[in-house]
Parts: C-alpha cells; sequence; structure tokens
C-alpha cells in the first residue's frame, strides 16, 4: 500500500508538472517526449521494490494514470487560459484518448527504461558486495 502511494505521488506530480511546463513546450514541436519518458521512469523509482514482477502493475496503471491526468491538466488549463479554446475531452473525446494513450505508452516505454536501470544498479550492488 505504501508503494501505491508513493507511485500515485509520483503520478500526479509528473503530470503536474507537464501541464504547467506544456505551456511553452506545445509551442514548439515536439519536445515534451521527456516529460512522459521521466514520468515512467518515476514511477519505477519511487518503489522500493527489487522484483520486477512486483511493480510491474503499478506501473502500467501509473502509466495510464499518467497519461490521462496529463491530459486533462493541459486542457483544463488551456480551457481556463484561452477564452475560445473548446474542452476537448467533452467535445472530442477520440482525440483525447488518442493523446492520453500515446502519453501513456510512452509513460511505459520510460517505466520500462527505469526497470533496466534498476535491474543494472541492482546487479552492480550484488556484484560489488553491499
Amino acid at each position: 500500500m505504501k508503494n501505491l502511494r508513493k507511485t500515485l505521488l509520483a503520478v500526479l506530480l509528473a503530470a503536474l508538472i507537464t501541464a504547467i511546463a506544456g505551456f511553452w513546450l506545445f509551442e514548439i514541436n515536439w519536445p515534451f517526449l521527456p516529460f512522459p519518458l521521466l514520468a515512467g521512469l518515476a514511477i519505477v523509482l519511487a518503489q522500493n521494490v527489487n522484483k520486477s514482477y512486483k511493480f510491474i502493475n503499478k506501473l502500467i496503471i501509473g502509466s495510464l494514470l499518467y497519461g490521462f491526468l496529463a491530459w486533462l491538466m493541459i486542457y483544463s488549463r488551456m480551457y481556463f487560459l484561452v477564452s475560445d479554446f473548446p474542452f476537448w475531452p467533452l467535445y472530442n473525446p477520440k482525440e483525447y484518448l488518442i493523446f492520453s494513450l500515446v502519453f501513456s505508452f510512452i509513460s511505459l516505454l520510460g517505466g520500462l527504461i527505469g526497470v533496466v536501470l534498476k535491474g543494472f544498479y541492482y546487479i552492480l550492488n550484488l556484484k560489488s558486495g553491499k
């Protein structure tokens, strides 16, 4: 339960940072891709577990939650800041779902990178005798 709280906190913070930074990032082409990767990495590193099968379900749930929360916060920010901007999750739910799933997939890939990095770190500590 404690790892789930850490995962949800990492997801919420990552989505909030993406929504805040999205204001200047989305004006430029595609430089927002590191944010979902770092969100997936944060989901993995927030958990204090050495076995991947113990937190892979939290990674999947966290990635999906991150994708939906990040886009909901980005759309909400744009809706409140721009007067003629439609609230897209209600206006065009298919587009919202596609963007959310893309962010979720990129976050999942970042989490898998985190699993590999955590595995290398564990192997290095095991060989050094720590």
